[in-house]
């Protein structure tokens, strides 16, 4: 099975803000990697790891919309609460 590595490139946001940087992050198949693996965040992973790590992801992705979505809803709730 092949294995993937991955990398995280910073950018500057802007050219005027050498302190605001921009995230990206690419997947190379190992076999096509031409970068040397010490400079990959991870390095290794088998396609089933990379679902892994989509899936995990995902659950904090939601995770984290849920809770904003349960923090507004107590919003609004002590906004209704405090005009009655």
């Amino acid at each position: 099975m092949d294995t993937y590595n991955i990398y995280m490139d910073e950018t500057p946001a802007s050219e005027f803000d050498d302190e605001s940087f921009e995230i990206e992050f690419r997947v190379v198949q190992a076999g096509q990697d031409e970068n040397d693996q010490d400079e990959a965040v991870i390095a290794g992973l088998d396609l089933i790891d990379l679902i892994y790590l989509r899936d995990a992801l995902q659950q904090e992705i939601d995770n984290y919309a849920l809770r904003s979505l349960e923090a507004a809803a107590a919003l609004a709730e002590e906004s209704l609460a405090d005009e009655e």
